[in-house]
């Protein structure tokens, strides 16, 4: 992992300076709360937006999702207003789940959110889809525990979403998802950014 990015995945005590970002998203106003210390804690992250846009243009999920590594809960707040899902949202970072719970109410709606490393502490099994951001910085052996734990959380078809970067490595991650889900396709393209869909295809007798 990175070093001056280790502050993304460990808890502290300390106080930090606190942010408000209010976004225009889908035709619809959402407030959220950030901290120093969180990742994009000033503005939403153009990555995250552009798989949520896609993903509800062109996938519009419905029913139980898991929002993997949560950060501050953009996707699982803006998902919850423009689908019909019900929301898990999970992060290692305390403070970014306790952020999560904050924009949840913010913005009006109900979500599931708890502290787990990767999807460790997360019960369910049988996800409709799990949907991330991945935190591409912290290394190959954490980033492949995401794709890897995202194909134990999902139901026989569920659908993996993940948004990766073409110059941090998408073609390589891509290939590692498509060796655990034995398929994953490119559904848009823009600025670097490629978001990325695999199934959870039912097992062969």
């Amino acid at each position: 992992m990175e070093k001056q990015f280790n502050h993304y995945f460990t808890n502290d005590n300390r106080e930090h300076k606190e942010h408000l970002i209010t976004e225009d998203f889908f035709g619809q106003t959402y407030k959220f709360k950030s901290q120093d210390g969180v990742f994009s804690k000033s503005k939403l992250d153009d990555g995250t937006l552009f798989l949520l846009k896609t993903v509800i243009e062109m996938e519009h999920p419905t029913g139980a999702g898991l929002d993997l590594g949560c950060g501050y809960g953009t996707i699982t707040v803006i998902l919850s207003k423009n689908c019909d899902v019900q929301m898990t949202a999970c992060d290692v970072n305390e403070r970014a789940v306790a952020l999560t719970k904050d924009n949840i109410a913010l913005n009006g709606i109900s979500a599931n959110v708890v502290v787990s490393d990767v999807a460790k502490a997360i019960e369910k099994c049988d996800y409709d889809f799990v949907i991330t951001n991945p935190p591409i910085r912290v290394g190959n052996a954490i980033l492949f525990q995401f794709f890897e734990e995202s194909y134990q959380k999902l139901r026989d078809n569920g659908a993996f979403y993940a948004v990766l970067r073409k110059k941090q490595g998408a073609e390589t991650y891509m290939k590692k998802i498509a060796s655990i889900y034995e398929n994953c396709e490119v559904l848009d393209k823009h600025k670097g950014y490629v978001i990325c869909k695999a199934i959870k295809e039912k097992e062969k007798l």
